[in-house]
C-alpha cells in the first residue's frame, strides 16, 4: 500500500522516511512522512489501511469539526469566500459537503505510544484557510483533533483546547 518508501534529511543529521499511498476517499495518492525510527513498516500500513477504511461515525466527525472550523474561520476574518469555495457551505449545509472543499496532502506517521493502537495525523489543504490548511488527528478511529495545522500528534492531551473543532461537535 505505501510506495517509494525514502529517507530524506530533516533537521541537521536526522532523517525522516517519505513516499506515497492511494487514499481512496479522496481518490488521490498523498504523501507519507514517519518521522521516528521506531515506526515499523507493518505499522505504518495499519494506518494507510485505518486511514483507507475509516468507519461511517468518523467521517462524520471530521465532516461536522471541518464546517465548524470553516464557518468559525470565515466569521473571523470577516469574508464570506464565496469565490474560494470549490462549494458553498454555510450553517445550513449537509456537513458531507465540506468533504469537497479539502484534500489530505500527507499522512503523517509517528512514532505509537502504545503499538496496540492506532494513531495517525492527516495534513489537509483547504479551500478556506489555505496558509495553515487543516490538520485531523485520528486515534483508533476516533476523531481527537481537528483545527488549523499545527503539528499536534493524535498521541497528545487534547482535552484543553479551545481551538481543537473536534470537542465541539
Amino acid at each position: 500500500m505505501i510506495t517509494d518508501l525514502v529517507y530524506k534529511p530533516f533537521f541537521g543529521d536526522e532523517q525522516y522516511r517519505e513516499g506515497k499511498v492511494y487514499c481512496r476517499l479522496w481518490d488521490t495518492e498523498i504523501s507519507v512522512q514517519i518521522y521516528d525510527e521506531a515506526v515499523t513498516a507493518e505499522y505504518a500500513e495499519k494506518c494507510a489501511e485505518a486511514m483507507n477504511n475509516m468507519p461511517d461515525e468518523l467521517l462524520e466527525s471530521i465532516c461536522e469539526a471541518a464546517k465548524l472550523y470553516c464557518n468559525d474561520f470565515r466569521d473571523a476574518i470577516g469574508d464570506d469566500l464565496a469565490d474560494e469555495m470549490t462549494v458553498p457551505i454555510d450553517a445550513d449545509s449537509p456537513a458531507s459537503e465540506i468533504m469537497k472543499c479539502f484534500t489530505p496532502a500527507v499522512l503523517v506517521i509517528e512514532e505509537p505510544a502504545d503499538p496496540s493502537r492506532i494513531g495517525y495525523q492527516l495534513e489537509c489543504n483547504c479551500d478556506w484557510e489555505e496558509e495553515h490548511g487543516m490538520e485531523i488527528d485520528i486515534l483508533d478511529n476516533k476523531l481527537v483533533f481537528l483545527s488549523e495545522f499545527t503539528g499536534d500528534s493524535p498521541w497528545g492531551d487534547h482535552t484543553d483546547q479551545s481551538w481543537n473543532y473536534a470537542l465541539q461537535i
